[in-house]
């Protein structure tokens, strides 16, 4: 009897695995994140698994419509120890779609600032977890 509820068990796992799909990615939410002075921010983060890493996306907002732009200062720790910088910019009114696109990595942070057309210059967050490996 135990032999058989044992080849059961084995039988019913080997199904889920079969079953379960070749490819299926994980998906993470995050944000919003706002600047200091409100006019900047964030939305609809999300976070997918993909063949050699993560896709990060989100909507980045200017709520000024002229003059400075918003951006997002993102960092991230690859497996080997890097930590790597992008910028993403927004100086029309409105939301903007933006997408990175990063390797293996143990962490990202986030901070929305405001800034020229040219760079950052102040009213940012602070640096907000985005996601982490293991939780």
């Amino acid at each position: 009897m135990r032999a058989l509820v044992s080849a059961g068990v084995a039988a019913a796992t080997l199904v889920g695995v079969l079953a379960s799909p070749a490819n299926a990615s994980d998906t993470w939410h995050w944000g919003p994140t706002y600047s200091t002075d409100g006019k900047a921010k964030v939305t609809s983060g999300k976070i997918v698994t993909r063949p050699g890493g993560l896709k990060v996306t989100g909507r980045l907002y200017d709520g000024s419509g002229s003059g400075p732009c918003s951006w997002i200062r993102s960092r991230y720790l690859t497996d080997n120890g890097k930590k790597v910088y992008k910028s993403y910019k927004n100086c029309s009114a409105g939301y903007r779609k933006i997408t990175m696109n990063t390797g293996f990595v143990l962490s990202i942070e986030a901070k929305v600032c405001r800034g020229t057309a040219v760079k950052i210059t102040g009213k940012c967050s602070a640096y907000e977890g985005v996601w982490a490996q293991g939780g």
